[in-house]
């Protein structure tokens, strides 16, 4: 999942500074953290990540980074079927249209892309008149590996 290429600048800071939003070094680490993760992170793994790259970052900043980045649309938080409970998970928004599949035993996450969801999106708005701009889309159900453990 991770959305970070090191060849190219990182789409968040570029996005806070083309909207004006000062890039400080506690904003800078939890940037970092976000765009290296390989998975859905929530507010306290955030935080222990980000503390690790700059001691200053605290929860509270945290959560005012994740708010504006929310807000100028760079990234999503998700509940993934509140199977953990009330957390919230966050993940750049990569451009690409995805849809989260989480498995009701085990918490795994698979993240359909491509034709599947074009095609699933195209229905959608064929059925309902409507034109797509955003989704997203969760879905629970049991993975094979816990299908197979029964």
């Amino acid at each position: 999942m991770s959305h970070r290429d090191p060849a190219h600048a990182s789409i968040l800071i570029e996005g806070m500074r083309k909207n004006r939003v000062r890039v400080t070094s506690p904003r800078r680490a939890i940037v970092q953290v976000l765009e290296e993760a390989e998975d859905h992170l929530d507010v306290e793994e955030i935080t222990e990540r980000a503390k690790k790259i700059d001691a200053s970052v605290h929860r509270a900043t945290v959560y005012r980074t994740l708010d504006m980045l929310k807000r100028l649309h760079l990234v999503d938080e998700l509940d993934l079927l509140h199977l953990r409970g009330d957390r919230h998970y966050y993940e750049v928004r990569s451009g690409g249209q995805h849809a989260h599949v989480i498995c009701t035993r085990c918490g795994k996450v698979v993240e359909p892309r491509g034709e599947i969801m074009a095609s699933c999106i195209d229905r959608l708005a064929e059925a309902t008149g409507h034109r797509i701009d955003f989704y997203r889309l969760e879905a629970g159900g049991v993975c094979p590996d816990c299908e197979a453990s029964d």
